[in-house]
């Protein structure tokens, strides 16, 4: 017969039964802490690759720790930030571990944009350092803060590295922000979402998962940082301890070479990037072998995808799975993946939720909506964004109800799977980039020969969507095509600028007085048409 101590009485909580010992192995933890792991048991592996050097496991460890000791010097401590004004680099990737290490908070700028932009997210952010590239020094010129400059192109991270020996004190903590990456509302106003360290490992843990990512994986990555695609996918491969091949921007046939020369089996494209490799020179005699699974993001993917996975498993990658993400800035990324065996029998759904993502559908006035109904796509995980920076009503907004609202409509079928519909809101999604139609009309509006303007979307095979302007001039002038093409190329960043301009005597409206863009996308689509026949014939 067993005997029992006496029960404890009712309300002594199990946590107040343990001692916390000051010795105790457990430890706070941090986003870096993989790293530090991998440089343990995988030394020699190597980690990352760029075209100007390789690091193993062991000098990624490295490179973090002295850029951790860097900042710590220059003090940067526990919540300040650091803004970036480069390309995708090993440097670049340090010091993103090497900030969460001490609890900084990253902003990758977008460098895409003219110098007013670039500084309208220095004052929203106000960096204690800005570490800055050469080629990307004018952004900068009119920006107020201390400045990490090198006259050598993609050398600012060594002047950022401290090399006495030692690991800083960390500092950082899973519940610290760690990120922000701008995006914008209907409005287009730019919003600056504010992701914790919990949350993007969160993501990661998940992205990983699904993916069924592998310690031998190579990852070729080439996104924009500013983009949180980019860290979003990056993150998982850290987390397997596999290894990242990173290109400071797309070129097809460098990318190609890559695939070949480093033996790259995993990619995360939008079809017009797949649609860029099989129409490359170098693909009819490319050994694409390595390649195993491809990751694509996109609202419409059956036009490109499946042609182009088809011809990429003609030249060796006979086993090339792929994968169809659906996901937004503000849950630091992932929302709903659509497995290898998903997308064999249909590449348009966007699948079921990551692991610990919760989604549904909602009606405007917040109801759920039942199976099979359309909807605006909510969402609940750990992977939410802490809030919108210094905007407080914006937050509130976006967590009506205790859920995420997305702007995106979307159903979820019988089988379970969930489907893109459409937009809430107002915004073109081209080439994996959202851009905010009011940005570009704002800006049309103050050309001198403009007197209305219009901006839409209109679907294309090529980019999701094509960005199209439409004008009408002002008595006495006359503008062009190319005249108004070049004019916003000069002031936006390039997927922002127009691919198809539309000048025209009158925007057509509907009786209420709106402008008509139903027949406004009729109009651009006839001309499209028109155009394409005329370079064929």
């Amino acid at each position: 017969m067993h005997t029992f101590p006496p029960a404890e009485p009712r309300g002594v909580a199990v946590r107040d039964r343990i001692r916390d010992l000051p010795n105790s192995p457990r430890s706070s933890a941090s986003l870096a802490d993989p790293i530090w792991a991998f440089a343990r048991c995988l030394p020699d592996r190597t980690a990352l690759i760029d075209p100007a050097e390789s690091l193993t496991w062991a000098a990624f460890a490295d490179r973090c720790r002295a850029m951790a000791r860097g900042l710590n010097r220059l003090g940067v401590g526990r919540g300040d930030v650091v803004a970036v004004a480069d390309r995708l680099c090993v440097d670049y990737v340090c010091l993103y571990y090497a900030t969460a290490h001490i609890g900084a908070v990253l902003v990758p700028l977008n460098i895409s944009l003219p110098a007013a932009g670039v500084g309208l997210q220095v004052r929203r952010t106000r960096p204690m350092l800005i570490a800055c590239a050469a080629e990307f020094r004018p952004l900068l010129d009119d920006v107020a803060v201390p400045v990490a400059v090198s006259s050598v192109q993609r050398t600012w991270g060594r002047s950022l590295c401290q090399n006495d020996d030692g690991l800083p004190s960390g500092g950082g903590d899973l519940d610290d922000p760690h990120l922000i990456i701008f995006t914008s509302g209907t409005t287009g106003v730019p919003k600056a979402a504010v992701l914790s360290q919990r949350g993007t490992q969160a993501d990661a843990y998940a992205g990983a998962l699904a993916a069924g990512l592998r310690a031998t994986d190579r990852l070729y990555a080439y996104q924009p940082p500013y983009h949180t695609g980019t860290w979003s996918i990056m993150r998982q491969y850290v987390l397997v301890g596999a290894s990242m091949v990173l290109a400071p921007s797309f070129d097809p046939q460098r990318a190609i070479e890559a695939f070949q020369r480093h033996r790259c089996t995993c990619l995360f494209a939008v079809p017009l990037v797949l649609q860029d490799i099989v129409d490359a020179p170098a693909f009819a005699q490319a050994d694409l072998s390595s390649l195993r699974h491809v990751v694509f993001a996109s609202y419409d993917a059956t036009a490109v995808v499946g042609p182009a996975l088809k011809r990429i498993r003609t030249q060796g990658a006979a086993r090339l799975t792929a994968e169809h993400i659906y996901g937004l800035t503000e849950n630091s990324a992932f929302i709903s993946t659509a497995r290898a065996e998903d997308c064999e029998h249909d590449l348009g759904t966007v699948g079921t939720p990551v692991p610990g993502v919760t989604v549904t559908i909602r009606a405007p006035d917040g109801a759920e909506l039942p199976r099979g109904e359309t909807g605006e796509i909510c969402v609940r995980s750990q992977s939410v964004m802490m809030g919108y920076l210094d905007d407080e009503a914006a937050t509130a907004t976006a967590f009506e109800g205790g859920w995420l609202h997305t702007g995106d409509l979307g159903t979820i079928g019988s089988d379970g799977m969930l489907r893109i519909i459409g937009r809430l809101k107002e915004m073109i999604r081209t080439a994996g980039v959202n851009v905010y139609p009011r940005e570009i009309a704002a800006t049309l509006a103050e050309h001198p020969a403009v007197r209305d303007c219009a901006v839409f979307g209109v679907r294309d095979d090529r980019y999701d969507e094509r960005v199209v302007a439409a004008v009408t001039p002002r008595d006495g002038h006359a503008v062009t095509e190319a005249e108004i093409t070049t004019w916003l190329r000069l002031r936006l960043a390039g997927y922002q600028t127009p691919r198809q301009v539309l000048v025209l005597a009158e925007l057509p409206k509907t009786p209420a007085g709106k402008t008509a863009t139903t027949r406004l996308i009729e109009l651009a689509e006839g001309a499209h048409a028109r155009r394409v026949t005329d370079t064929t014939a």
